[in-house]
């Protein structure tokens, strides 16, 4: 019996494909990676991530976003730029 793609079985669907399609917004197929964390001095951990050949700065919540398929543009995300950092340490 052949079962034309529009019919998918329950058990190939997951939460996020439900919440995409409720909310009639397709994920982003994107490559996220986490390149390091920074924790201490009583602040939110920073992590670094390479999102599609570009850096970005974020927090926890925004890494798990990230990880949904949101994009950064939908996130308003500005490329993480290390020279910033540095030039901020010699003020």
């Amino acid at each position: 019996m052949t079962v034309s793609p529009k019919f998918r079985t329950p058990y190939g669907v997951t939460g996020t494909d439900i919440a995409a399609a409720l909310g009639m917004k397709p994920r982003a197929k994107q490559s996220v990676t986490l390149v390091t964390k920074r924790h201490g001095g009583g602040l939110p951990t920073r992590i670094l991530v390479l999102v599609d050949g570009e850096y970005f700065e974020v927090l926890e919540r925004t890494f798990a976003e990230l990880e949904r398929g949101v994009t950064p543009a939908d996130l308003e995300l500005e490329p993480y730029d290390p020279a910033d950092d540095f030039n901020e340490l010699e003020s």
